[in-house]
């Protein structure tokens, strides 16, 4: 991959298949990889043997152009690699000119040319948004326009990209070489220091790339390129880069532009420079050996050149303060690591009496060429007389440096000249002994200056020694003064290098190399702690050592970076040098802690930096912890007034101490008084009496000590063991009492120290609190901050203890702070106090929450707030906001508090201690969920008044205005998704976060305001603006641009969950939807301006496009806000995705960007992106016959299908969301069908899948687990986007991709409906044990919400980040061997992920099922594998154990899937053996249900009960004999064992669904008629006919009676009847047809009709009221209202009639004859319906003919008919033929209109008309017997009913 990743074929990237990376994409992606975003395209880079090439030679990267480099660039690009093309999204002629244009403009190669052109080119659609083309949108400008496309613009961008590729390049070496010198303290969890993942040797590949480039670089030896080593060449580098910025680059000479590109020019030489010089220094560094003296030389050369860059003027004045500082910090901090001072200092006592040492080698160490010697001391006394400040580190190392020499010189020379006296006077030969002599004194221990060392003399001694030499050459310096005396005191006195280590490691080395963790500023304030080690050889303490040394240990003066710092390099940082060397410690430490508390300040000082250092408080490191060394002070050094002293004097003058002979008292009782002692105050003590409660800070009798100062009063150090901590704390006490605060006289004031005590404290609490978060257990820190607090509380009484005093000086700080005070750090003890509260609240939160509710920092009780008046009076008009953002982290830590502890609060209150540690009083247990919410509420309120008008402040810092926006907005980010993230419940405030819910609903209210006012909108508009408008500037520092990009992504991302939060809770859009639509151009250009800020924003506008497109409300355009020009290039810039770098999170977010606009409503922009064209251009295309037109954007759907295709190289999440967009456009644009279906690769790529899929193993671990949801997800959007594939395939007829998908779903056919893998003991456990553990809380305050979209996955159901932060307090959450909640929470996310998946699945299987039921409906293997799906079904929800919840809608799902499998397979083979084998498990599945099914037809799952009726019916349909062979059937039926089962099942069925389920239907309609449906009536009546016309049925006819003999059926038909009339729906007797219909099924078998008859069914039908409608005048015909009384009359009545005479026969013809003839008016209505009369406005439907007329006459006529043969048969019927009654209807009339109507067919047809939907489908079908002269079915059907009444007339006639 590696070996084309840095220039691929020329068609690639032109294509849009391949982006290249930039040197600037490169170096980002470096700075993020602790992310991991762009690992695996970097790694690829960086595996390219021309990256490589082009590191090695960073210092001419770029070749000059030479014939065989054209001849490769012609190939490159000729025709045969990449075809020109007149039209499209590129011109290869054009690219060639740009190219060669550059190459020869530059000088460069041409193939380098060609890879900047095709950046240039890839990179247009961002340039054209970032140089504001947009807001010239107009219909058809494209980037072929002129004012973008003309050539000088063209070139222009080109020279931009090239300054760019040269300045990121030597960034990215320097970054390489750094972190591959340095790869840092540890490798772990497979990943280095740097985050970056290692190989199976332990090695990284960007470590391998570093050691790639730097073996090329020969350190070690010769170079053989130029024949120097590769620090010279870097060196004549530098000097070449400064002769550049002195001149012209002679590009373009148009003066309208010369000027930006000279700028640019000038830019990338003093990057080149900046870079160049800090990689001389990381290799200078890394090297264990002395300087080469060739290096040497050459750098103090190139250094006394330049005058050590003293004047470094630019020709840009905006590149000076950018660059002239760092450049000349890093030529300070080169020019002390040249110089190697430790291991030189060494070298030199090595070789101290040497007189060999010499070596003029190039290679060898400088320290042993005496021309390197003298040149650079030549070049540093020089500077030193030229006062150069950038050279006083060089100057007072080489100082020190000779010093040590000379010491080491004289003392050789004292020994030479001793020797030779003692052989003068010696009076025997001793030169046979000189060698053994020699050895007597010991040469190889360092010692302390003056570096003295003995001899007795040898051979060697007799001779000049190297180092006095050398010392000679010093002494040749042309000045009077001593030299080595000279350059100390020039660098200490008059370039002040103290001040200047002290400038240099806060202002240069602290920042620095943030990218790297800051690892390269430790590194470097290393070398300036070495030099302050080595000057403290011959310095002694003083302010000037303790101020440089307090600087190089701070890793930072900001309290909050200190608390926030990775831990990766504690161990290289210097403090922690500092704090293990032992002689450090003594020299400034110890001497420091011998003065305290005379001299306070820098003591304390010392202790604050140490305490910042958490091993400081460790006691398993090997120092002593500092909090032991201040618990055991020794000494006790203080000012002794003459006046009052009683003291005796002990010793001889060279030798004096003090004994005390009355008691001492540690402190004045009036007040402390100040004293100047070089920078440090002094204590002013008296003897005597104290106001202290006890002797605890008392020196007593007898204590001893010895004076400090030869005047009197003495300073005098006493013998004396105490506690500094007790000490501090009385001091706070004595402030506080004394009301000493306001103090600021003298050098050392009482507030100062006070102001310092507060610092240690809080940073001796924060260090715990540090340790605690990065591996301490919460139990052991706590305990460590309560031996603290107890320690500086002991003397203080019991009344009173340390947190009190300082929140006491908080609060008097507050309300003293009313105007600005001219001291710089008169806020410093307010910050203290704040930051004190914030480390406290950590550790005993119990503490801060009531302070806070009475204090008067916010103003709870009414009260002005104090912390808005500090910032006003103070803050503002200084322009620093220390102390505000420093109430903003206490905020924020107060919320993160209250959350983490929202459970732990809750538990039992103890009795309370001082500081409880065990106990949950610590906590804050009795703290009010209303205090909270006060307190939390009232910060928000300031917080939303500070981001609305900072906007309009002065800031003397611009990164604190940043640094507040960001913090605010990622609070207010952080209220809402706490409240809103978790936990269904519709009332915020009964939530675990419902001390949040006052906060969060006043945000809504503030920031999604439903009026016009824009004012709480516009902060966050603004900062969006501004980050636009510096998205171009180049001349923005790194820092200033990385913190503005992370404004922007919290704005970016407050906004967005505002969006997410308004449509959660399902309001009407705000304003601040309509603000940021209109605003979406900007959010465009944001996108294209820096890869950090993409993610946020693609979220954003989803968030966006969802809740517009789900809105009520008329969607906005997002196309039309954007404008189609910004819209065509953001479109553009999406399609390239996650690359360069790969970052698969963000092309997951653009795939469901995409989504949403497909899916909501955004229809344009869909064609758009689907298309790659405009709306207008798509009609262009149409009209060529192109569906994608040949346009500068990619269509998404084609990117799609083409990403989709190389499956095997996506990520299971990104693979999910190209699916769901290709389902979305597939589902809302039909024609997206057909583009999946032509491309055959994507197609088998589904068809593998589905193929390939396989299910989870029983023992699958849980990695297989967790990655199982997503194949399942993938499975499911690739069977959806099938089955509307098979439908858009057989609306044209065409089944081969049917039949192309048709073997490969084995899986789905196998698993498809399976019961999902629902671990019901694992989640019936988690619910048992966490509520036994958790008693205050529930799982379900843990269930995630709709507000975000969750990954299948360990976090998908549950909140795992949310409920760690709240329950990690208690053991059982992490548990032993990660076996606790926190596994069980991930397990139970998982198997919910699997079973969302296999829903899911289901329900696409269902659709692509059921389509392919009817594509392939003849097929018979098909056929089979439907019937298996049916049966899977029925058994799944038969086997079914889910909770209800999810069994409810699985089970419904399943249902109608085998519901709608069961019709198509009925319609097609409707008694095939795969038919009729559903029948006993749709019963079983039924009868499973509830045995009472009149209940479960009015229950909660009534639908999920009748879809099983209807697929219990279709099941009987298959088992019913065929109507055209049902005589032959019946004759032919064999009862067997099987028939002999299905008949049973059938006779339980008719029992247990239709005789009992009648009957409770029936019962529960009388009770309350809302619960029944009418269509639960016709089922089971269905389900009747359909039993009673399966064969053998009739063989059961005891069973049959007594089933519905027992429960009264036929009574219960009746009832129903008889109540019908009061149960109308619409006036409407639904349920006396219904009744009827039931009725006249029973009849249709003998036994029951006799049953039903003996029962006087008739006489119970004429009895119900609803008979009366057939006995009014003129009866009721088809057309009368309400029209089912004449369905019942012609459909049930006269049928049932004749049912029960041909079933009973004689016997009951006298009562059917009575009871048909109790209708006389509509017997007579029928006798008359025929008539040919015309109709008339009395009568508008006469002479019209209803097939249901037909009927009538044909049932009356056969009633008749039998009735006549009866009454004829008489006594030989068993009847009196008189009892029979003969109908009251007029046959012969009847007889004589059917004749007429019958002989004119023509007019029969045109009188026809259908009555119902039925009828209307008849009358547009074609008859089944052409040759009977109908037209239609209907005709047919009424012809045939018209003759067979004919017929029987006649033959009644005859």
């Amino acid at each position: 991959m590696g070996d084309y990743y840095y220039l691929p074929s020329l068609e690639r990237c032109l294509d849009g298949d391949f982006q290249l990376l930039s040197w600037e994409a490169v170096y980002k992606g470096l700075s993020q990889l602790p992310t991991g975003a762009g690992e695996k395209n970097l790694r690829y880079f960086f595996e390219d043997k021309r990256t490589i090439d082009l590191l090695t030679e960073v210092l001419s990267p770029f070749p000059a152009p030479t014939a065989e480099t054209r001849a490769n660039f012609d190939t490159q690009t000729s025709a045969i690699h990449i075809t020109p093309k007149l039209s499209g999204r590129y011109d290869i002629k054009e690219i060639k000119e740009d190219s060669l244009w550059l190459s020869k403009e530059v000088g460069i190669e041409e193939i380098v040319a060609l890879r900047i052109t095709i950046l240039e080119w890839q990179a247009r659609p961002a340039t054209w948004l970032l140089q504001g083309f947009a807001e010239k949108d107009a219909p058809g400008m494209d980037t072929s326009g002129d004012a973008f496309n003309s050539v000088q613009t063209r070139r222009l961008r080109l020279l931009e990209v090239y300054i760019s590729e040269r300045r990121y390049l030597s960034i990215c070496a320097d970054f390489i070489i750094f972190r591959t010198l340095y790869p840092g303290p540890y490798k772990k969890k497979g990943v280095d220091s740097w985050g970056i993942r290692l190989s199976t040797d332990g090695s990284s590949w960007l470590e391998n790339a570093g050691v790639q480039i730097t073996n090329k670089w020969k350190l070690n030896h010769v170079a053989s390129t130029s024949g120097n080593y590769w620090v010279i060449d870097a060196i004549a580098a530098l000097e070449l880069r400064i002769q550049n910025i002195g001149k012209a680059s002679g590009w373009l000479k148009d003066e309208d532009i010369a000027i930006e590109v000279e700028l640019g020019w000038c830019q990338v030489q003093l990057t080149d420079i900046m870079h160049i010089l800090y990689t001389i220094l990381n290799l200078t560094v890394s090297d264990s050996k002395l300087t080469r003296s060739d290096v040497f030389r050459t750098w103090f050369k190139f250094m006394g050149d330049y005058g050590f860059f003293e004047q470094f003027e630019l020709p840009f004045a905006q590149l000076h303060a950018l660059y002239s500082s760092p450049i000349q910090s890093l030529i300070s901090i080169v020019s002390l690591a040249m110089l190697k001072l430790p291991l030189a200092l060494v070298t030199i006592q090595d070789i101290s009496i040497s007189t060999s040492a010499a070596n003029s080698a190039d290679s060898a160490p400088y320290i042993f060429n005496e021309a390197v010697v003298d040149f650079a001391n030549e070049v540093l006394m020089n500077a030193a007389g030229a006062m150069s400040y950038n050279a006083s580190l060089a100057i007072f190392a080489w100082g020190i440096l000779m010093q040590s020499v000379r010491g080491y010189a004289e003392e050789s020379k004292e020994s030479r000249e001793i020797r030779q006296s003692q052989r003068a006077v010696d009076s025997f030969d001793a030169s046979q002994h000189s060698d053994n002599d020699s050895n007597e004194g010991s040469y190889g221990q360092r010692r302390p200056s003056p570096h003295r060392r003995s001899s007795t003399g040898s051979d060697s001694s007799q001779q000049i020694t190297y180092l006095e030499d050398v010392l000679d050459i010093i002494k040749q310096a042309p000045f009077d003064e001593d030299p080595i005396t000279f350059l100390a005191r020039v660098s200490v006195d008059q370039l002040h290098v103290f001040d200047m280590i002290a400038s240099l490691s806060v202002n240069f080395c602290t920042p620095f190399g943030s990218e790297n963790f800051g690892a390269p500023g430790l590194r470097m304030r290393l070398l300036l702690l070495d030099l302050i080690r080595a000057s403290l050889e011959w310095l002694d303490y003083q302010p000037d050592i303790v101020h440089a040394t307090l600087a190089t240990l701070q890793s930072s003066n900001i309290y909050w970076n200190d608390i926030a710092c990775t831990p990766a390099f504690d161990h290289a940082a210097p403090i922690t040098v500092f704090q293990e060397d032992q002689f450090l410690m003594q020299r400034i430490f110890e001497v420091a802690r011998s003065r305290y508390p005379y001299e306070s300040l820098p003591f304390l000082k010392i202790c604050r930096t140490l305490a910042s250092c958490p091993s400081s408080l460790d006691l398993s490191v090997g120092s002593e912890p500092l909090q032991q060394r201040l618990n055991r002070m020794e000494t006790f050094t203080c000012l002794l007034h003459e006046d009052s002293a009683s003291y005796r004097l002990h010793g001889d003058a060279d030798s004096i101490y003090l004994e005390l002979t009355s008691r001492l008292s540690m402190f004045d009782d009036a007040r402390v008084t100040m004293r100047s002692k070089y920078m440090i105050p002094s204590r002013n003590l008296h003897t005597g009496t104290t106001s202290t409660s006890s002797n605890a800070f008392e020196l007593g009798e007898g204590t001893t000590g010895r004076p400090l100062t030869v005047g009197r009063p003495h300073v005098v150090l006493w013998r004396h063991d105490y506690s500094a901590l007790r000490y501090i704390g009385r001091i706070l006490q004595r402030a506080v009492q004394d009301d000493a605060l306001q103090d600021h006289q003298g050098a050392e004031s009482t507030r100062e120290i006070v102001t310092e005590v507060v610092g240690l404290i809080t940073t001796m609490l924060a260090s715990v609190s540090y340790c605690q978060i990065h591996g301490w257990r919460l139990d052991y820190a706590r305990e460590m901050a309560r031996s603290l607090l107890d320690e500086t509380s002991d003397g203080l009484g019991s009344q009173d203890d340390i947190v009190s005093l300082i929140f006491s000086i908080f609060e008097a700080e507050l309300h003293h702070n009313r105007s600005v005070s001219k001291d710089a750090g008169s806020n410093q003890l307010l910050l203290y106090c704040t930051q004190f509260t914030h480390a406290l609240l950590a550790l005993l939160p119990g503490r801060v929450w009531p302070f806070l509710s009475r204090s008067g920092l916010l103003g709870l009780d009414g009260s002005e707030s104090r912390l808005a008046a500090v910032v006003a009076m103070n803050e503002i008009t200084s322009a620093n906001y220390e102390f505000l953002i420093a109430c903003i982290h206490l905020y924020e830590a107060l919320v993160e508090d209250a959350l983490s502890h929202v459970v732990s609060r809750k538990e039992t209150q103890r009795a309370p201690t001082r500081y409880a540690t065990t106990g949950q009083d610590s906590l804050g247990t009795g703290i009010t969920e209303v205090t909270m919410k006060k307190i939390v509420h009232g910060f928000e309120r300031l917080m939303i008044d500070v981001l609305d008008t900072c906007r309009n402040w002065r800031f003397e810092i611009p990164e604190q205005r940043m640094e507040i926006n960001t913090r605010i907005c990622l609070l207010f980010d952080k209220t809402l998704s706490f409240c809103f993230r978790i936990d269904d419940n519709p009332d915020v405030s009964q939530k675990l976060t419902g001390f949040l819910a006052p906060a969060a609903e006043y945000l809504l209210d503030v920031f999604l305001p439903k009026t016009a006012n824009d004012l709480s909108i516009q902060p966050l508009l603004n900062i969006l603006l501004e980050a636009l408008s510096n998205s171009n500037n180049i001349m923005i520092a790194d820092r200033f641009y990385r913190m503005q990009v992370t404004q922007t992504e919290a704005a970016v991302r407050f906004i967005t969950t505002l969006v997410r939060v308004n449509q959660y809770l399902k309001m009407p859009s705000s304003r601040l939807e309509g603000q940021i639509f209109k605003a979406t151009p900007v959010l465009a250009r944001l996108y294209a301006s820096d890869a950090g800020i993409k993610l946020p924003i693609v979220e954003l506008l989803e968030a966006l496009v969802k809740h517009a497109g789900d809105s009520e409300e008329q969607n906005p355009s997002l196309l039309g806000h954007m404008g189609q020009g910004t819209a065509k290039r953001f479109l553009d810039i999406l399609s390239v995705l996650d690359q360069p770098l790969d970052n698969a999170n963000l092309s997951v977010c653009i795939w469901r960007l995409l989504s949403a606009v497909v899916g909501h409503r955004q229809q344009w922009l869909a064609i758009y992106l689907l298309t790659g064209s405009t709306p207008r251009d798509s009609l262009k295309d149409k009209e060529q016959g192109s569906m994608f037109g040949m346009h500068h954007v990619r269509p998404m759907l084609r990117i799609a299908m083409e990403r989709f295709s190389d499956f095997d190289r996506l990520c299971s999440e990104e693979a999910v969301s190209i699916l769901e967009f290709l389902a979305q456009g597939a589902n809302f644009w039909p024609w997206v069908v057909g583009e999946i279906l032509k491309n055959n690769d994507l197609i088998k790529v589904f068809t593998d899948y589905l193929n390939n899929l396989r299910p989870l193993s029983a023992n699958s671990d849980l990695k297989l687990l967790e990655a199982h949801p997503n194949k399942l997800q993938m499975a499911s959007q690739i069977a959806s986007i099938c089955a509307m594939g098979i439908h858009h395939s057989s609306e044209i007829g065409d089944t081969t991709f049917a039949n192309k998908l048709r073997p490969n779903l084995s899986y789905l056919m196998d698993y498809g409906v399976s019961v999902p893998a629902y671990n019901i003991s694992l989640h019936s456990n988690l619910r048992r044990n966490f509520k036994l553990k958790f008693t205050s809380c529930s799982l379900l305050n843990f269930k995630r919400t709709t507000l975000s979209r969750s990954s299948l996955g360990k976090d998908f159901y549950y909140d795992v980040p949310t409920a760690e932060k709240v329950l990690a307090y208690d053991s059982s959450w992490g548990g032993r061997d990660a076996g606790g909640f926190r596994e069980e929470f991930e397990r139970a996310n998982v198997n919910l992920s699997i079973v969302e998946g296999q829903v899911n699945l289901l329900h696409s299987w269902k659709a692509l099922v059921t389509q392919l039921s009817a594509t392939l409906n003849q097929d018979q293997k098909f056929q089979e594998s439907l019937a298996k799906v049916i049966r899977d079904c029925l058994q799944s929800n038969l086997d079914n154990n889910l909770p209800e919840v999810i069994f409810d809608r699985l089970c419904q799902s399943r249902a109608d899937l085998a519901f709608a499998l069961m019709q198509r397979m009925v319609e097609t083979t409707p008694r095939s053996a795969e038919a009729q084998s559903i029948l006993k498990p749709a019963w079983n599945t039924l009868r499973s249900v509830s045995p009472d099914l009149g209940l479960e037809l009015t229950g909660g799952n009534a639908t999920y009960s009748r879809t099983l009726l209807k697929i219990l019916y279709l099941a009987l349909q298959a088992h019913m004999s065929d109507p055209a062979t049902a005589s032959s059937e019946a004759t032919r039926f064999i009862e067997s064992p099987s028939t002999m089962e299905n008949t049973q099942v059938v006779l339980e069925i008719l029992s247990v669904v239709v005789a009992h389920g009648f009957r409770s239907l029936t019962t529960l309609l009388h009770e309350d008629a809302t619960k029944v449906s009418p269509s639960d009536y016709a089922l089971i009546n269905a389900i009747l006919r359909s039993g009673l016309g399966i064969p053998g049925i009739e063989r059961h006819p005891e069973q049959l009676v007594a089933q519905f003999t027992d429960n009264q059926t036929a009574r219960y038909a009746c009832t129903l009847l008889s109540w019908s009339d009061q149960l109308t729906i619409g006036d409407v007797p639904v349920y006396g047809e219904l009744s009827m219909a039931f009725l006249l099924e029973l009849s249709t078998v003998q036994v029951l009709a006799e049953a039903i008859a003996v029962g006087g069914v008739l006489t119970q039908i004429s009895t119900a009221a609803l008979m009366q409608y057939f006995r009014r005048a003129g009866g009721i015909g088809p057309f009368d209202e309400p029209t089912t009384m004449y369905r019942i009359w012609s459909r049930n009545i006269l049928p049932l009639g004749l049912n029960l005479l041909g079933a009973i026969g004689a016997p009951i013809a006298t009562e059917v004859s009575a009871f048909v003839n109790q209708f006389r008016a509509q017997l007579s209505r029928s006798s008359n319906s025929f008539d040919t009369k015309p109709p008339s406005p009395p009568d508008p439907v006469a002479g019209y003919i209803t097939l249901g007329m037909a009927a009538e006459v044909h049932s009356l006529a056969l009633i008749g008919d039998i009735l006549e043969a009866f009454r004829e048969a008489g006594p030989s019927a068993g009847i009196v033929a008189a009892n029979v009654a003969e109908l009251s209807w007029d046959r012969h009339q009847v007889k004589d209109d059917i004749e007429n109507w019958l002989q004119r067919r023509k007019t029969l047809r045109e009188c026809i008309i259908a009555t119902n939907e039925k009828e209307e489908v008849w009358s547009r079908q074609m008859p089944l017997n052409a040759l009977d002269g109908a037209e239609n079915r209907l005709e047919e059907k009424v012809v045939a009913e018209m003759s067979a009444t004919l017929s029987i007339l006649g033959e009644s006639e005859t």
